[in-house]
């Protein structure tokens, strides 16, 4: 009994993993998958370590970018990924668009309950990205790399799986990671489900 528990453990913890991989493999194989060109966030980036906050456990170190109303902070962030952020090549109009829904505390402390929570809800001003890594199996050429991360939102309990590509055209195959920044675009966006 104890063996068929054991063997049946391993065969889920495989199954999840591999089916894992092949969401992300179909992601990038759809009809979903129509290259583009994403502009850069033309403004003024700050970036700064930030400790925590509430969707931050405390023992983590994270980094926060700000990009003019616009916050992400990213959690157990790998400094090689620094570049994405502090360049702008990822920023929140990806997923939020150009437009603003913050309010100040005090209009937000006139709300009642109910239109506070709904207010969350609908908030566009700040975000939290973890799990960011890069899917290596899955760049068909060196001057692709694709990534996929997992994006929490004010309001929401759980968070929604994201993937995305990055390309430069004059990368070359020894090119370091910051090099391929350097020039590079975001050339896919994708948002799949939010995970239960």
């Amino acid at each position: 009994m104890i063996t068929i528990l054991i063997a049946l453990s391993f065969f889920t913890s495989f199954g999840q993993t591999k089916s894992e991989y092949q969401f992300a493999k179909r992601v990038f194989s759809s009809k979903e998958y129509v290259k583009s060109n994403y502009n850069r966030f033309s403004e003024k980036i700050e970036s700064f370590d930030y400790v925590s906050d509430s969707f931050v456990d405390t023992n983590l170190t994270s980094h926060t970018f700000r990009y003019g109303q616009k916050t992400i902070i990213v959690r157990n962030l790998n400094q090689e990924f620094m570049q994405l952020f502090k360049k702008g090549i990822f920023n929140p109009d990806v997923i939020f668009g150009k437009e603003t829904s913050k309010m100040s505390k005090v209009k937000f402390d006139s709300l009642t309950e109910s239109q506070q929570i709904i207010y969350n809800l609908t908030r566009n001003d700040s975000l939290t990205i973890s799990g960011l890594e890069e899917l290596k199996k899955l760049n068909p050429n060196f001057k692709t790399k694709r990534f996929s991360f997992l994006v929490w939102r004010i309001g929401f309990a759980n968070p929604t799986e994201y993937y995305i590509e990055f390309y430069n055209g004059e990368a070359k195959k020894k090119s370091g990671f910051n090099e391929f920044i350097e020039n590079s675009t975001m050339s896919f966006f994708y948002r799949g489900t939010i995970l239960i």
